[in-house]
């Protein structure tokens, strides 16, 4: 992930699993700015694959993505990390680890 602005709006924010998760009933993105509270934001399973600025290629309902819709959503300038929280049924709640990205001033 390239670094982001603080108070962007319309920048992608994705985490690629790897493996189909259509199946799952809610997906929400959990970010977490160094210093701060987490933000969760409901994220979509998009059904189209996606090719990254580097190149990289992330296949149809193997990622989440939430788009940034408000300059509160990146509200801090430093360290960040993001996961993802997959619920499949009251059972079946599969999170990621951490990936960490930056926003800058």
């Amino acid at each position: 992930m390239t670094d982001l602005n603080k108070g962007e709006i319309g920048q992608p924010l994705r985490i690629n699993l790897g493996v189909d998760i259509s199946a799952a009933t809610s997906a929400i993105i959990i970010c977490q700015p160094e210093a701060g509270t987490a933000k969760e934001f409901t994220a979509t399973i998009p059904a189209t694959p996606v090719t990254l600025p580097n190149g990289d290629v992330l296949a149809a309902n193997e990622y989440a993505e939430y788009t940034t819709t408000s300059t509160e959503d990146l509200d801090y300038v430093g360290k960040w990390r993001m996961k993802l929280k997959a619920t499949f049924s009251s059972t079946d709640v599969r999170q990621t680890n951490y990936q960490k990205f930056r926003v800058l001033n």
